[in-house]
């Protein structure tokens, strides 16, 4: 996790740092540089100041070694360092160096309260759907916007060589996540809310898919990821992936809700027509 440049120490002031455990202080000064090499070359978080919060251990139910939250006004950068273990620094950079880029472009509340799109809440309607999942979808489709917003961010500011293996290491199936499908084949919404998932991670790489120096290595990566999903659920992600989200403009909320009318159209009528709200309560 080299720093090619020294980081303008006054920018890291723009870090509140909380330690919850042991932490190892070479890997908070590692995470402080990436934070700052962000902010120096694409601009400070968009409260001007960034929450990192740095644990020993995860809490039950963390999948990545970070994650961004702005729910409660100042934006929150949250690292788990024993999920940190066995990474190599350019992967550990890159997800470190995309929290950041969240904090600048996503880093108020408004992006984390988004109304249900009409379309989602049409289905609610038609099909019964409880409210808990149909805002798990909307959680899905908003960080599939969001991260590709992400990679496009970074990608202009040149961070190239730590996303690519970031990427790479985000696309590639682990033996957990095949048996999270098999789990999931056997419901009809836990099958929507995995495809949204990986919708989620294959939008995140697809600025990389676009860049002719790399693209060929990323597209092959992603067809790896959707491998073990059956031909039609296949078709149904690249038709959204490859068709839609490129076409995303600079509207996040536009962007989401373009996504959640996909995902109804494609997926929960297609899944769940055959439901009837009386007949199948769910």
């Amino acid at each position: 996790m080299e720093i090619a440049s020294r980081v303008n120490e006054g920018v890291k002031r723009l870090i509140k740092i909380e330690k919850f455990g042991q932490v190892d202080q070479a890997l908070i000064d590692k995470v402080l540089d990436v934070m700052a090499e962000t902010y120096e070359r694409l601009g400070p978080p968009m409260t001007f100041s960034v929450s990192l919060r740095i644990f020993e251990k995860s809490i039950e139910g963390v999948s990545f070694f970070a994650s961004h939250d702005a729910s409660q006004e100042r934006p929150t950068i949250n690292v788990y360092t024993d999920k940190i273990l066995g990474l190599s620094g350019d992967v550990i950079a890159g997800g470190i160096r995309r929290q950041a880029a969240h904090s600048i472009l996503h880093g108020s509340p408004e992006f984390y309260r988004i109304k249900l799109p009409s379309e989602l809440r049409r289905a609610m309607v038609e099909y019964g759907l409880p409210e808990a999942f149909a805002t798990k979808i909307l959680y899905g489709v908003s960080m599939a916007a969001k991260e590709y917003a992400v990679t496009k961010f970074l990608i202009s500011g040149e961070f190239i060589e730590d996303q690519l293996a970031y990427i790479k290491y985000l696309l590639e199936p682990i033996p957990e996540e095949l048996v999270s499908w098999e789990i999931a084949r056997a419901s009809p919404f836990e099958r929507i809310a995995y495809v949204v998932m990986t919708i989620r991670d294959m939008g995140c790489a697809l600025p990389l898919a676009k860049d002719e120096r790399f693209g060929g290595e990323i597209k092959a990566y992603m067809e790896k990821k959707i491998e073990h999903l059956p031909s039609n659920y296949k078709a149904k992600v690249r038709r959204i992936v490859n068709d839609l989200i490129p076409s995303f403009g600079s509207d996040l909320f536009r962007n989401i809700e373009l996504l959640a009318n996909a995902v109804v159209r494609e997926l929960i009528d297609e899944e769940l027509a055959f439901y009837k709200k009386t007949q199948q309560p769910i």
